[in-house]
C-alpha cells in the first residue's frame, strides 16, 4: 500500500475514533531513514490535534477538517519556532534551540556563559528559564542566596516569541525589546521573584537594581554586556544546517535572520554547536507547559526529549520522582505520589520522545516556586532524567509568561523590564503519548 492511502485509512480511524480513546494517547510516529513517516499506532483526535503540535504535520489533518496544508509526503518531524505564536505562554518551548545558541556563543566566547542550576541559595520558577549567565555574574548571584529565578539568559529564539506575544496581546507582556536588544540577551541580567527581601544582598554582591518601575529586575553591571552573540550564533547555526541556504555572520537582528529563526526547528538543529561536550543522555529539548498554574488546578505537560544514548529506553522504563512524594501528585493520573508510570512505548536510542503528564497544582498563600525531577529508571539502572519548574500562583496570573522584558535599551547600562509576569494525563493501565522521530546525529 502506498504511503498516501496507507496515512489516509489511518487518518479516517483517527477521526471516527470515539472520544473516550483520547484517555489512551497510543498516537505513535517514527520518520524512517528512508521513505516516508509511517503511523505505527492511533487514538483519538485529541491525539491527532497533540501530533499537529509536535510535528507539524498540517496536511494529514484536513480530512478531520482540523486544517488544510501542505501534502503528507511533504510533512515534517520539526516543530517550527513560528508554530508557538498563538499556543503558548512559555519559552520554555525553544529550550532546545535556546541551549543550543547559548552553547555557540560559549564556542565562540569560552567562558562568556556559564550554566547554573537550582540549588545552592537558588531556585528556578519555571522550565522557560535558561540557566546561563556571564561566569563572575553566576559566582556573585550564588553568594547572594536565597533568590527565585524568574528569568535569566534570553536568546533571540526566546525574545522572538515575547515580541509577537506582546503584539498580539497575549501572556501578559505588556513591553517587549526589539529582538536582539533586550537586556536578558546580555547574559548579566536576571529577574528575581522574592526581590523585595533581596535587594540589599543583591546589591551587596553587584547587582543593580535601578530600573524605575521594574522591581524585579537586575543588572550585573561588572559582567560584558555580550548582547548580538546570540544573533550571531544564531546565524551560525543556521548556515551550519543549511548550506545551501546561507546568511550573513554579522551578529545583527534582521529580515533575513528573522525570516530563518522563525522556521527553524524549536527543538534545536540536527548539527548543534560543535565545540562543545556531546549533550547529556536524557537531553530535554521542549516542554509545552504553563509556567504558572493556579492552587488546586491541574496542568498539561509535553515534554520532548532526545534519547541520545546507544540503549534502547524500553517500554517498561518507569519515570520515578527524586527525592521522594511529591507535592505536584495527580492522584488520578499518576501510579503513586511516587511515581508517574511506564513509558509504555519505547524510545529507540538516537531518537526523540514526546511524553505527556498532568500535575496537580497544591494550597499555596503566596506565590511559590515548585520543581518536578523525575528519573527514567530500567530495572535498577536509571538511564535518564526530566526536570520541571512551575510557580504555583494564587495571585490570578496563572498560564501567563514568567519572562519579564525590557521596554528600553540603554547601552553600557540597563533598561526597563515589565513584569508580565482538563487532559487526561499519565492512566495506570495506559502508555503515555510517545511520539518517536528519527534524527540526524548533533
Amino acid at each position: 500500500m502506498d504511503a498516501r492511502r496507507y496515512h489516509a485509512r489511518a487518518l479516517l480511524e483517527l477521526c471516527s475514533a470515539p472520544a473516550a480513546r483520547a484517555l489512551l494517547k497510543l498516537a505513535i510516529t517514527m520518520t524512517q531513514p528512508q521513505g516516508p513517516s509511517r503511523l505505527l499506532g492511533f487514538g483519538s483526535t485529541s491525539a491527532l490535534l497533540r501530533l499537529h503540535t509536535v510535528l507539524g504535520a498540517v496536511g494529514l489533518f484536513s480530512a478531520c477538517g482540523i486544517d488544510s496544508g501542505p501534502d503528507v509526503s511533504e510533512a515534517t518531524s520539526e516543530v517550527r519556532v513560528d508554530s508557538f505564536l498563538t499556543s503558548t505562554c512559555s519559552t520554555s518551548v525553544v529550550i532546545g534551540l535556546s541551549n543550543q545558541i547559548a552553547s555557540e556563543v560559549s564556542c565562540l566566547n569560552p567562558n562568556s556563559l556559564t550554566r547554573f542550576s537550582a540549588g545552592s541559595g537558588i531556585t528556578i520558577a519555571s522550565s522557560s528559564v535558561l540557566p546561563f549567565l556571564a561566569a563572575n555574574a553566576k559566582a556573585d548571584l550564588q553568594a547572594v542566596g536565597n533568590v527565585s529565578i524568574n528569568s535569566a539568559f534570553r536568546t533571540v529564539a526566546a525574545q522572538y516569541l515575547l515580541v509577537e506575544w506582546f503584539n498580539r496581546g497575549r501572556c501578559g507582556i505588556t513591553a517587549a525589546a526589539a529582538v536582539g536588544r533586550s537586556n536578558h540577551e546580555s547574559g548579566r541580567a536576571v529577574d528575581v521573584g522574592n526581590f523585595s527581601s533581596r535587594i540589599s544582598a543583591m546589591a551587596a554582591h553587584g547587582w543593580s537594581h535601578d530600573v524605575p518601575g521594574d522591581p524585579v529586575h537586575f543588572d550585573h553591571l561588572s559582567s560584558a554586556d555580550i548582547r548580538g552573540r546570540d544573533t550571531l550564533a544564531f546565524q551560525r547555526l543556521w548556515n551550519r544546517n543549511n548550506p545551501s541556504d546561507r546568511i550573513a555572520e554579522d551578529g545583527a537582528y534582521g529580515p533575513q535572520t528573522e525570516a530563518r529563526l522563525r522556521r527553524s526547528p524549536a527543538t534545536g538543529f540536527a548539527q548543534g554547536a560543535i565545540c562543545g561536550a556531546r549533550a547529556v543522555v536524557a537531553d530535554v529539548v521542549a516542554v509545552d507547559g504553563p509556567d504558572k498554574v493556579a492552587p488546586s488546578t491541574k496542568a498539561h505537560y509535553v515534554v520532548t526529549l532526545n534519547n541520545n544514548s546507544e540503549t534502547d529506553w524500553p517500554a517498561t522504563t518507569r519515570l520515578m520522582v527524586e527525592g521522594g512524594a511529591s507535592q505536584l501528585y495527580d492522584a488520578a493520573s499518576w501510579t503513586s505520589n511516587v511515581e508517574v508510570g511506564t513509558l509504555g512505548v519505547a524510545i529507540p536510542a538516537g531518537s526523540q520522545g514526546v511524553i505527556e503528564l498532568d500535575i496537580a497544582a497544591p494550597v499555596v498563600l503566596t506565590a511559590t516556586p515548585m520543581a518536578l525531577s523525575l528519573a527514567l529508571t530500567d530495572g535498577d539502572a536509571q538511564v535518564g532524567a526530566i526536570d520541571l519548574a512551575m510557580t504555583v500562583t494564587p495571585d490570578g496570573d496563572e498560564n501567563l509568561s514568567t519572562d519579564a522584558d525590557d521596554q528600553d535599551d540603554i547601552e553600557g547600562g540597563s533598561a526597563g523590564c515589565a513584569a508580565g509576569g482538563g487532559h487526561a494525563g499519565w492512566l495506570a493501565l495506559a502508555p503515555v503519548l510517545l511520539v518517536l522521530r528519527r534524527r540526524r546525529a548533533r
